[in-house]
């Protein structure tokens, strides 16, 4: 599949501009869920990941192909949202998207299996949206897009190793929100 990225983007450099179009369509789903998981509004993500297509073209010249392309073009979206959230110090909304995965820490799994679906749902979504922003992107690339931990790396800068500490930290804080959750629905069972 990377192999199909490095002809397209021979393609393109030789002349043939409209063969970006195919690395448009493969990743713009990708891109916009970078852009939003950051951004947070749905019609500032859509202009940065359109900005973050035309950045890339322009910048086509200096991939070196050392990375996927999909890692160096996820780079480019990252740092421009996260350029462009510090710019509008934006105060995060309603308009989420969920990270669900079963291998999220919980700590009483038959308190999670008692609440419905929705709750259990709106529970998550609302632990998740108290991470910082940087943690929160994290995880729903491992999560949500499944990228590797090298991927993700590359992607924000950081360490192989930082970006495994800052999952870890994410989860042991999802959890924690849980067990407080839990604990402060028991104390309300209890006082009724």
């Amino acid at each position: 599949m990377e192999h199909e990225d490095q002809i397209i983007i021979r393609k393109v450099l030789a002349g043939e501009t409209a063969a970006y179009g195919v690395l448009v369509e493969k990743y713009q789903d990708m891109v916009m869920n970078i852009a939003f998981q950051i951004l947070r509004q749905r019609e500032d993500a859509e202009d940065l990941a359109q900005n973050s297509f035309v950045k890339a073209f322009e910048k086509l010249n200096t991939f070196k192909g050392e990375s996927k392309f999909s890692t160096w073009l996820y780079r480019i979206v990252w740092h421009m949202a996260i350029s462009q959230h510090r710019k509008l110090h934006n105060s995060l909304n309603s308009n989420t998207i969920l990270l669900i995965d079963n291998n999220l820490p919980v700590s009483d799994e038959a308190t999670v299996e008692a609440l419905d679906r929705e709750e259990a749902i709106a529970k998550l979504d609302a632990a998740i949206q108290k991470l910082e922003i940087e943690e929160r992107s994290i995880l729903n690339m491992f999560y949500k897009q499944q990228l590797k931990v090298q991927d993700i790396a590359e992607i924000t800068g950081l360490s192989h190793s930082n970006v495994k500490v800052k999952l870890f930290r994410s989860r042991k804080k999802l959890a924690r929100h849980f067990e407080t959750t839990t604990q402060a629905i028991h104390l309300e069972i209890y006082t009724k």
